[in-house]
């Protein structure tokens, strides 16, 4: 086939995994467009690239491969949106298939990621006939990621908010720094005693259990984004197999600008949160260490007094 699948068409209602005969050249298709364990296996028994370099089209295949998966990935964001809007105040019922979905999403990226590394990484990727196409696949494998944290840093967002309401269902008259220390951590003592002075004991449980899920959930987001940022900066270190024959693809300065910002608040918020945790856990064990010392302290006395006597 000649190079025309961009602009004719497109891929038509080719199946991503399967094989098919439309790519450039390529007669076998792609078996599975995130991860290609043939076109790892060639790279290693032929000396780097070699094999691919034999055909002229192993890099526009690739690219054509890629466009397609992210093509499913995009499909998968759209569902998981629809999933998040029922899960915010159920977050229990849909936890099965948001996880499965995020696995599947981060399994993806992780494969195209590694997979855009090598192409960027092939000398050929620099040519005239190939540049367009690595760049632009490159720029909107860089998009899909960024649209996933924004998918999960609102839903993160809105389970915060969750939490807060449910809290306040137990304290009506919580102050706000009350609700903010209850929804970072469910277990802190401030929630227990809350359930505890509850004239709605039974209300009061249910609504702890469902902070905790929600907590839960945020908290696999929160290392979501952490995967996520490093997968971005993978993406802007391109490994080069052997010496370049032509200059490295030009990249949009202002918008990996843009992206590596956006990524680096990300991780910023789950750092802080996790350290923070941390924190209260110290707290709590010396709080356990003193109170266990002053009883041991009486026991003593006690014992000593009796003896006395």
């Amino acid at each position: 086939m000649s190079y025309g699948g961009y602009g004719q068409g497109g891929y038509g209602g080719q199946n991503p995994y399967g094989g098919n005969d439309g790519g450039y050249g390529d007669k076998n298709g792609y078996s599975n467009p995130f991860t290609e364990p043939d076109y790892e296996m060639q790279a290693m028994n032929n000396g780097g690239f070699a094999q691919q370099a034999a055909d002229p089209n192993a890099i526009l295949n690739d690219c054509q491969a890629i466009d397609r998966a992210l093509d499913q990935i995009d499909s998968q964001l759209e569902q998981l949106t629809r999933l998040h809007k029922s899960a915010v105040n159920e977050p229990l019922v849909y936890k099965n298939q948001i996880d499965n979905l995020n696995n599947e999403i981060m399994t993806g990226y992780r494969g195209l990621v590694d997979r855009m590394r090598r192409i960027k990484g092939m000398p050929e990727s620099g040519e005239p006939r190939n540049k367009p196409q690595v760049g632009r696949v490159d720029r909107r494998l860089k998009s899909t990621i960024n649209k996933f944290q924004e998918v999960e840093s609102k839903f993160r967002k809105e389970l915060q908010e969750s939490q807060a309401r449910q809290y306040r269902i137990v304290r009506p008259d919580a102050t706000d720094d009350e609700v903010k220390q209850a929804v970072e951590d469910p277990n802190a003592q401030i929630f227990q005693q809350a359930m505890l002075q509850s004239d709605r004991r039974g209300q009061a449980q249910s609504a702890l259990r469902a902070v905790e899920g929600r907590h839960k959930e945020i908290q696999k987001i929160e290392q979501q984004m952490v995967e996520l940022a490093q997968l971005f900066q993978d993406l802007n270190e391109i490994v080069v197999q052997q010496e370049p024959l032509v200059e490295n693809i030009e990249q949009k300065g202002e918008e990996v600008r843009d992206n590596v910002v956006k990524a680096n608040e990300e991780i910023a918020v789950a750092i802080d949160s996790a350290r923070a945790r941390n924190r209260k856990k110290w707290y709590c064990l010396g709080l356990v260490i003193l109170i266990l010392v002053i009883i041991a302290i009486i026991v003593a006395v006690v014992v000593v007094m009796n003896q006395n006597k």
